[in-house]
């Protein structure tokens, strides 16, 4: 029986897991997370890293690779980033941004891409299993009479991932021996301030617009949420969510990487690959103490060389607070007018295997283009992220969104939760309000969603079969609610590839479930992108057509999850369409 609320966030670049005894009140809690910070050296931290990395046979004795519960052959968290940091093609980072690789899939085993000979390469959907396990084991370690298994778990995902990189992350989950439902990351990052509002409704106000602006180590998510009157008081519904855009403070340290490299290459000084990486460690903890202390000038950046004497065989360069303006706030904030779009470059012909990195490295310039889409002039803004953590970014951010928005928007910034720990604690708040009661943040859908079905029609010359729209999923029908049954029997193709053609309402009336529009007045409708699959023949010959019954439901990720049941067995087919991306 489940007795906690548990919310992981499973970051790029660090993972969380926050939770909340049931009837406790308010009181959320921060697992502190065993891991290995040195050979044999095991230390509790709030963030473990989510990094992977394979050690040499002998680069560790087997009593130097254990953990609280045993014994581990690759290595999770503080140490698997320190390490990485100083060898090439033993570490594997950023595992969630391939889960949705437009080239990739998940399960290939690809990672890390620049893999030694020795290096057996794992597929990015593994080390999300990894991780999970490892924040499983250290839950199960701390709490053995209260597995977590058997809680209530919350795990968070980018706003815009898409379905297949939804159901890994639920698959390497279940492998990991808990079941959880996805959330988003800014919708949980709202939720963290909700839990921190003694009354939120003094902060919010009808037709308030909230953009939540989550920038992580990988990538940005944003959100907007808006303030409704609901039955006379005040209510949430999330209104609108952006396209994912792989680029986050990874690429910040990339940026002073390169710069300080090519500084070096100018000076004579060719760095190997493996060095790269800990020029890149070193420009993140440099990054960090020039953005906490504007009266430091420079910070000295030492790179990593083998020899026995570490000083007398260390590269150094030295990065300054006119590299941080330039390079980091100019290059990824600039001023920006509201409706530019983000810029792309001319692409090379060939390409290494890696990330889909975003061509514009300007997050300014990615907010515009959402707002313009949406056309929403935001007036309260939520800033998420460890990038934030530093008070000119926040600063800078404020003002240029105060002038894109212009001066007759009167911005306010709400008060944001612990950066790098607010999505994990937001997600345990969320499972913790859908089971005890309180505010919930709406997300109901903006239009009447169809289903084409073949009409009943002897064939006809020159006339292609008539298709009649049933409604599966109505106008305001609430993201996450109960499964909902179709009233009527109907007849599936299965076994051989069919495609499902989908519409959606251009009004604002509601539709009955199950109402159907006949072949006539389709035209009214606006269609959708189809879906061609090939649903499993289970027990019948392919290409037979089975009696079932319909039953629709959607995801609080947007997914339209319409399920076929057999009327004659056990079999369920089903068939996922992203109602957002529509």
């Amino acid at each position: 029986m489940s007795e906690y609320f548990i919310g992981i966030d499973l970051g790029t670049t660090h993972s969380a897991l926050f939770y909340a005894k049931k009837g406790e009140g308010e009181n959320l809690k921060q697992l502190q997370i065993p891991q290995l910070t040195g050979p044999g050296r095991i230390e509790e931290k709030p963030l473990l890293p989510s990094f992977a990395y394979f050690p040499h046979s002998t680069e560790f004795l087997e009593s130097d690779r254990q953990l609280p519960w045993g014994k581990v052959d690759v290595i999770i968290g503080s140490l698997a980033r320190e390490l990485g940091a100083k060898s090439q093609g033993r570490m594997v980072q950023s595992a969630k941004s391939w889960l949705c690789h437009s080239r990739v899939g998940a399960d290939e085993q690809v990672l890390p891409v620049d893999a030694l000979e020795e290096v057996e390469k794992v597929s990015p959907a593994q080390v999300t299993r990894w991780l999970i396990e490892h924040l499983v084991r250290a839950w199960n370690n701390q709490f053995p009479m209260a597995l977590l298994s058997d809680q209530d778990v919350v795990i968070t995902v980018p706003a815009s991932f898409d379905p297949a990189a939804r159901a890994i992350t639920e698959h390497a989950a279940q492998q990991a021996g808990i079941s959880a439902r996805l959330i988003e990351e800014p919708l949980a990052a709202f939720y963290a301030w909700l839990s921190e509002e003694q009354d939120w409704t003094k902060s919010l106000s009808v037709d308030d617009h909230v953009l939540v602006v989550d920038v992580g180590g990988g990538t940005t998510d944003l959100s907007l949420i808006q303030a409704v009157e609901k039955d006379g008081s005040l209510g949430l519904e999330r209104v609108a969510v952006g396209r994912h855009i792989l680029l986050g403070g990874d690429n910040m340290d990339m940026a002073l990487t390169y710069h300080l490299a090519g500084q070096l290459a100018q000076q004579g000084t060719q760095l190997e690959p493996w060095q790269i990486s800990g020029l890149t460690q070193g420009c993140r903890e440099a990054k960090e103490r020039l953005l906490a202390n504007s009266d430091i000038h420079d910070a000295t950046v030492v790179v990593p060389s083998r020899g026995r004497s570490l000083f007398n065989n260390s590269i150094k360069a030295t990065l300054t607070q006119t590299d941080v303006q330039t390079l980091l706030l100019d290059g990824f904030f600039p001023e920006v007018e509201l409706g530019e779009r983000a810029q792309s470059v001319q692409r090379s012909g060939f390409a290494a295997i890696n990330l889909d990195f975003e061509s514009d490295p300007a997050i300014t310039r990615h907010i515009s283009a959402f707002l313009s889409t949406i056309e929403v002039i935001p007036n309260k803004v939520l800033l998420n992220g460890g990038v934030f953590n530093a008070s000119p970014i926040r600063a800078l951010i404020e003002k240029r969104l105060q002038n894109m928005l212009g001066e007759h928007t009167e911005l306010q910034m709400l008060t944001p939760s612990h950066l790098d720990h607010a999505v994990a604690k937001g997600a345990a708040f969320y499972e913790k309000v859908q089971c005890e009661g309180g505010v919930k943040v709406k997300s109901g859908l903006a239009a009447n969603y169809y289903i084409g079905v073949a009409s009943p029609m002897p064939a006809i010359p020159g006339m292609a079969p008539p298709v009649d729209a049933l409604c599966v999923a109505p106008f305001g029908l609430e993201e996450g609610a109960e499964e909902q049954m179709l009233p009527n029997e109907f007849s599936l193709v299965v076994g051989e590839t069919v495609t499902f053609r989908f519409f959606q309402s251009q009004n604002a009336d509601v539709e009955g479930l199950g109402k159907t529009v006949p072949s006539f007045s389709v035209a009214a409708l606006k269609e959708l992108s189809p879906l061609s699959i090939s649903l499993d023949a289970g027990h019948y010959k392919e290409g037979e057509m089975v009696r079932v019954y319909l039953s629709s439901r959607v995801t609080e990720l947007g997914l339209l999850l319409l399920q076929a049941h057999d009327v004659n067995s056990d079999l369920v087919w089903t068939i996922e369409f992203q109602v957002r991306e529509s």
